[in-house]
């Protein structure tokens, strides 16, 4: 008899399982059919934040706020190659040369920091959808020497110079941060500033567009 209420209550329990499965699987389909047929009256009952509606116009303040939050953008990452020459002659004459050429490869980017922008930086012109930021300047954000891709060219001697050339670990660092200063120099190049800036356009032009669902054309300028 026991066996027997013991069964009746685990039948009770899985019916009451596949009722609460069921009535959350219709509320699921209705919620479905719903934004099927009524998108927009679905999206009214959702919160909606971070959104800036296309009737209202574009403030220096909205902006502002917006860029912030962006806080430092890294528009432009590219690889560059530096080569120097390392070497230990004596009395700088050739016969008594020995040298090798080392070739470095680095990841270069360079960044833009918009926390301290101001009302004053910007300019809107709603009517005909652009937006003027002057910015203070493009940083050089790192420059990460890739080890694993460094070139030892062979030792080149003079006549009268035998063997390689041996670097202790002292002169490997001062050459590296020799041609950490390289690739520096490198970057400071206006061809990648103007490739920088473009392609920060075209990023703040993307996080504008998804905010406002129109398009703005940005133009950035250094002060």
């Amino acid at each position: 008899m026991g066996v027997i209420i013991f069964l009746s209550k685990r039948k009770y329990k899985f019916k009451t399982f596949k009722l609460i499965f069921l009535i959350i699987f219709i509320i699921f389909l209705s919620l479905i059919l719903l934004y099927t047929k009524y998108p927009n009256k679905l999206k009214n009952l959702l919160p909606n934040a971070l959104n800036i509606k296309s009737s209202e116009i574009l403030t220096e303040d909205t902006l502002i706020n917006e860029i912030k939050d962006v806080n430092k953008l890294i528009p432009l990452e590219i690889e560059l190659s530096e080569t120097l020459t390392v070497g230990n002659t004596y009395f700088n004459l050739d016969i008594f040369k020995k040298s090798k050429k080392i070739t470095f490869f680095a990841n270069c980017s360079y960044s833009i920091d918009f926390s301290t922008l101001s009302t004053n930086n910007i300019k809107i012109d709603n009517s005909n959808k652009e937006i003027y930021i002057t910015i203070p300047k493009i940083d050089i954000f790192s420059i990460d020497i890739d080890e694993n891709k460094t070139i030892y060219g062979d030792t080149e001697v003079g006549l009268l110079r035998f063997g390689d050339l041996k670097l202790s670990s002292e002169e490997i660092n001062e050459i590296y941060i020799n041609a950490n200063d390289m690739f520096s120099k490198k970057m400071n190049n206006q061809d990648f500033y103007t490739q920088t800036l473009k392609n920060a356009e075209n990023s703040l032009e993307s996080l504008l567009f998804n905010l406002t669902g129109e398009h703005y054309d940005i133009n950035l300028t250094l002060s």
